[in-house]
C-alpha cells in the first residue's frame, strides 16, 4: 500500500499535478468570492418586501425565478464542492476533510467520498444540527435556554445507529432550519423562560428503504391562512418588528473560522430563505420536505430522504 506522495513523478505527471491544483485553486477562489450570494439574494428580498408593501407583488414570478437561480447554483456548488473535497482527500489521505463548501469537517476515519458519506450517523448529525440550532436560538434570546430534542427510532430501522447515504452539509442545513424554527415556535408559544415540551424527533425507513426524519413540535402550528406559504421567499413567521442585520451577518460569514458549525452566523428567524431552500436541497436527491400545521397545536416536518446510490443509478441509465 502506498500513497500519493510517496511515488516518484515524471515530469508530464508532475505538470498535470501542478495544473490540477492551480484548477482547484481557482475553483476555491470562485467559491469563496460567490458564498455570499444568498445573504445578497434575502437582502434584495427585505427590501423588495419593504417598498412593495402596499402594492400587488408579483410573487409566483420571483418564486420561480428564486427557485430556478438557487437550484441551479447549487447543483455548480455541489459540483465544485465535490471536486474539490475529492482532490482533497486525494493528495493529503490523512488528514480530516477541510471545511470546504458543502464540505462539512469529517474525521481522519471517515469513510467519505467527496463530499458524500456513505454511511453517515444520522443520529450524530441530528444532535449536530441541534446544537447549531440551540446555539442560534440563545444568541437570539440571551438568558433563555431552548427546548429539548428528543430523537425516537422506529422499530423497522433497527439499532441506534442508524447509517445513511448522504451530503452532510445539505442534510444539516435542512435540519438545522427546522429545529430552531420549532425551537422558537415552542418557546413563544408557551412562553419565554418557562418549561417547554421537547421537540421530537422520528426515524423510520419507507416501503423502498428510503429514510424519513419526522420532526414534530408544540409551538402552536402557523394561522390556518398561512399553512400554504412557507416555501414562499416571500414568507416569514417573524413580527414585522425582527430587523435583520445584513452587513453583520455578511462580515461574520466572511470571516467565519474554517472549523464553525454551518449556519451559527444566520439569525434565528426572518432571513426568509430557510425553509425555500431547505426543500429545494430534499428535492435535489429525488427526496422531499412536507409540512403539516394544526393551528393551536403544532407543525410536523418530514423529510424524505432517498438513497443517493439509487438516484446515481438513475442517472448513469438517463
Amino acid at each position: 500500500m502506498y500513497h500519493r506522495e510517496d511515488l516518484t513523478l515524471d515530469d508530464n505527471e508532475a505538470q498535470q499535478v501542478e495544473i490540477q491544483r492551480e484548477y482547484a485553486d481557482l475553483l476555491q477562489a470562485i467559491t469563496n468570492r460567490h458564498k455570499q450570494d444568498v445573504i445578497y439574494m434575502a437582502h434584495g428580498i427585505s427590501l423588495f418586501k419593504r417598498y412593495q408593501s402596499n402594492r400587488s407583488r408579483p410573487s409566483e414570478e420571483i418564486q420561480q425565478f428564486l427557485n430556478s437561480f438557487n437550484r441551479g447554483r447549487l447543483g455548480i456548488r455541489i459540483m465544485v464542492g465535490h471536486h474539490l473535497a475529492i482532490q482533497h482527500q486525494l493528495y493529503h489521505p490523512n488528514e480530516a476533510t477541510s471545511s470546504a463548501y458543502l464540505s462539512m469537517p469529517s474525521s481522519a476515519q471517515s469513510r467519505r467520498v467527496g463530499i458524500i458519506e456513505p454511511q453517515c450517523d444520522i443520529e450524530a448529525l441530528i444532535l449536530k444540527a441541534a446544537q447549531s440550532a440551540q446555539f442560534v436560538f440563545f444568541q437570539h434570546y440571551n438568558t433563555v435556554f431552548p427546548p429539548n430534542v428528543h430523537i425516537e427510532h422506529a422499530k423497522e430501522v433497527g439499532g441506534r445507529k442508524i447509517r445513511f447515504p448522504v451530503v452532510p452539509a445539505l442534510v444539516h442545513h435542512i435540519l438545522f432550519e427546522l429545529l430552531k424554527n420549532s425551537m422558537r415556535a415552542t418557546a413563544e408559544f408557551h412562553g419565554l423562560d418557562k418549561s417547554y415540551p421537547e421537540i421530537q424527533v422520528k426515524l423510520s425507513s419507507t416501503a423502498d428503504g428510503d429514510l424519513s426524519i419526522l420532526i414534530k413540535d408544540h409551538g402552536g402550528g402557523m394561522p390556518a391562512g398561512k399553512i400554504s406559504k412557507p416555501f414562499d421567499y416571500m414568507f416569514t413567521t417573524a413580527s414585522n418588528t425582527v430587523c435583520i442585520d445584513f452587513p453583520s451577518i455578511m462580515t461574520a460569514v466572511e470571516n467565519k473560522p474554517r472549523n464553525a458549525a454551518l449556519g451559527e452566523n444566520l439569525p434565528l428567524c426572518g432571513f426568509g430563505f430557510g425553509l425555500a431552500t431547505s426543500k429545494l436541497y430534499a428535492q435535489l436527491f429525488g427526496g422531499d420536505l412536507i409540512l403539516k400545521s394544526v393551528p393551536g397545536n403544532g407543525t410536523e416536518a418530514d423529510i424524505r430522504l432517498k438513497r443517493l446510490e439509487d438516484q446515481i443509478e438513475q442517472l448513469e441509465n438517463m
